[in-house]
């Protein structure tokens, strides 16, 4: 073979090789490029804390299995703080007896869920140093109780992936009806302790998560998307917000929206 013939199938075979890595590069590229344009966390909801909130439907309070069992998963960062701060809130139609909360509690300096089931509370509280920190900071609350096995009725608070406290749940929901409220950023019951800060990705679980799905969730501080995620009952992640709407669309597959009060832009793009 001539020497001629010999640089010319070599020149072609660098060709092909040359060829071959540009097509990998580039489908690696657009491999990587969907999945990061798979979830974006642009937007968040900044609260006043004087008079901004958004309800749910009374179909989205009674939904799922929420007066027995049941997760909230929120990312929130805490402005500075005088009173107490609703994030979440289901209450009954009537009294006082029967409540699901997690609060930002002012006089402890802590946030705090309550499952209050037949009159009795059943706290849990996160560390200190949260309040207008800087920082975003992963919430999670589970419930559980009416179970035959009584070790398994419990609430649990989880902060940025990990369980701060849990609390024995004696009681069950006490109400004949089931929960009529669902609201975000204020006491329902008395309207007043308006949030103070941003939230983001809010999503409601009605089954229990582990500990393993609140790390995953947490995701070292990173946002993911949650819709598929077995259980959900309503996922909030805020980016479909414009200027102007009344409404934040359920980005899950219930359609269960909220009612956007007291605010025409109370969006953010200070996000996790």
């Amino acid at each position: 073979m001539g020497i001629g013939k010999v640089n010319s199938l070599a020149v072609a075979s660098l060709a092909k090789v040359s060829s071959l890595a540009k097509a990998s590069i580039n489908k690696i590229v657009s491999v990587t490029a969907s999945f990061a344009a798979a979830f974006t966390d642009s937007i968040s909801f900044d609260f006043d804390g004087s008079n901004d909130y958004m309800t749910g439907s009374s179909q989205l309070a009674a939904a799922g299995t929420m007066k027995t069992s049941g997760s909230v998963s929120v990312w929130v960062k805490l402005d500075s703080m005088s009173a107490n701060g609703f994030i979440v809130h289901w209450a009954a139609e009537e009294g006082t007896d029967d409540q699901i909360i997690l609060i930002w509690h002012n006089g402890s300096a802590v946030i705090r869920g309550n499952v209050k089931f037949g009159g009795t509370s059943n706290t849990v509280d996160s560390g200190s140093g949260l309040e207008n920190d800087g920082n975003w900071h992963h919430v999670a609350l589970t419930w559980l109780s009416g179970s035959k096995t009584s070790a398994n009725n419990i609430t649990r608070l989880y902060i940025d992936g990990s369980e701060t406290n849990n609390d024995a749940i004696g009681n069950t929901w006490g109400a004949a009806e089931d929960p009529a409220y669902f609201t975000v950023g204020r006491n329902e019951i008395q309207d007043n302790s308006y949030f103070n800060g941003h939230i983001n990705d809010l999503a409601l679980f009605d089954d229990v998560l582990t500990a393993g799905e609140v790390s995953a969730i947490y995701n070292e501080g990173s946002p993911k998307d949650e819709s598929d995620h077995s259980g959900l009952l309503a996922y909030y992640t805020m980016e479909a917000y414009s200027d102007g709407d009344t409404t934040l669309a359920d980005d899950g597959s219930s359609g269960y929206n909220l009612t956007i009060t007291n605010s025409t832009n109370i969006d953010s793009t200070d996000t996790p």
